[in-house]
């Protein structure tokens, strides 16, 4: 265990270089769902718009989930080699580039392509190679006893720049209502948005100190998940957030939008609302999630309030109406995210300090692999006709993964859980 476990750090004595970088993740963070929550409400609509078919809009979706997994591998094996800031820099570029391979091409096979190195699946979910690298960063910058808080903090910028993209719908609304765009130039203007927020924070992680890079000794900069101590509970983790991660998949924002566009007739415009409204929900429940987890635990917090959550999904597969679904929806979004910052605190309290990259690494591949498929099968089960099988088997396999984890772990003491 290193100095800085045995004896806290107050604030003041992280210094202003550690806030600092701090914020500097916060905000990159926030720039870069607010991206993610833009394409979430808008990808699967243009690809449809522009002739692919929904089993082909899985399978671009599911090349991206592909993509990601891939550069999570990559980052995981490296990020001790390699400067976490250059890793910052490199994933937000290559991003913002990608997508402007929409506009030139309507081809199925390149844009699967640029979606496998993008990794813009829209799915505004918590997985990917910046968020290994952010969860280790962040911790190099935090202590045992504001953990909890600072990743409560960066989901609360996860869910504000989510809202804020889902918000700038409203842009290409204005244009085709008022202006009389054509749906696929007004939305090439959003695309054009979502590069230049990838764009702009490629620069901004260059901010970014040595503070953030990994403390790991030389003989440990690369770290075998099956030899490392603690390779029980970080194996055991990653197959059940596997698990978890694939039922996620069948059922992420872009899909929501498809659904209440053809279920519904609902519009883009009225989608981003319920999805801002969503995510306002979301902001007040991860907020509250230290105050939860220091009466209740970590682990009942990120178990339980997604047993609620779960329940709202498969409920709302048999919604009655649009009024209705979108109602579950957003009372899924109270409990949805509570889990995120105390899941990730979770899991950088279980393993000692030297152990946390992997554990960042290998819960991320986990949930990256999971991934993978699930869009595509969401894709295939809706060719033809849009079933209510997806929401179910996604909530019902969450389910299970809720009640496995918490009866896997729930004997597990941490040492210094109090945040």
């Amino acid at each position: 265990m290193t100095n800085s476990e045995v004896t806290p750090r107050a604030p003041n004595d992280l210094g202003h270089r550690y806030l600092f970088d701090a914020l500097v993740i916060y905000f990159g963070r926030g720039l870069r769902d607010m991206g993610r929550g833009l394409i979430a409400v808008i990808l699967a609509i243009y690809l449809a718009h522009i002739g692919l078919s929904v089993p082909q809009i899985g399978l671009v979706l599911g090349s991206s989930l592909v993509g990601g997994f891939t550069l999570s591998l990559v980052v995981m094996f490296t990020a001790n080699m390699i400067s976490r800031r250059i890793w910052f820099f490199v994933l937000a570029l290559v991003t913002g580039l990608a997508i402007l391979v929409l506009f030139i091409t309507e081809n199925v096979w390149l844009i699967g392509l640029a979606s496998f190195f993008g990794s813009y699946a829209g799915s505004g979910m918590h997985w990917g190679p910046s968020l290994q690298i952010e969860q280790s960063s962040l911790t190099e910058v935090t202590t045992a006893q504001t953990r909890t808080r600072a990743f409560s903090n960066l989901s609360v910028s996860s869910a504000a720049g989510r809202a804020i993209g889902a918000a700038l719908v409203g842009i290409a609304t204005y244009l085709i209502g008022v202006r009389g765009w054509e749906l696929t130039d007004a939305y090439k203007v959003l695309l054009g948005i979502y590069a230049g927020i990838n764009l702009l924070n490629a620069v901004i992680y260059l901010g970014l100190s040595s503070s953030v890079e990994s403390k790991a000794p030389r003989g440990q900069l690369v770290i075998n998940p099956f030899k490392t101590p603690s390779r029980k509970p970080i194996l055991k983790l990653s197959g059940l957030f596997g698990i978890d991660s694939f039922a996620g998949g069948m059922i992420f924002d872009s899909f929501f939008a498809l659904w209440m566009v053809h279920k519904y007739g609902m519009n883009e415009g009225t989608i981003a609302v319920i999805l801002i409204a969503t995510q306002g929900l979301n902001l007040i429940s991860i907020w509250l999630a230290p105050y939860t987890a220091k009466r209740v635990g970590l682990l009942n917090t990120f178990v339980w309030t997604q047993v609620v959550s779960n329940i709202c999904l498969i409920s709302f597969a048999f919604s009655p109406s649009a009024i209705f679904a979108a109602g579950i929806w957003m009372l899924r979004g109270i409990f949805d995210e509570m889990d995120v910052p105390t899941r990730q605190s979770y899991m950088m309290a279980l393993v000692p300090p030297e152990e946390r990259t992997i554990m960042a690494g290998s819960a991320n591949l986990g949930r990256g692999l999971g991934r993978m498929p699930s869009s595509t099968v969401t894709g295939f089960l809706w060719a033809g006709t849009y079933t209510v099988a997806p929401w179910i088997a996604g909530g019902g396999l969450k389910l299970m993964y809720d009640l496995a984890i918490y009866f896997s772990f729930r004997n597990v003491d941490l040492p210094g859980e109090a945040d």
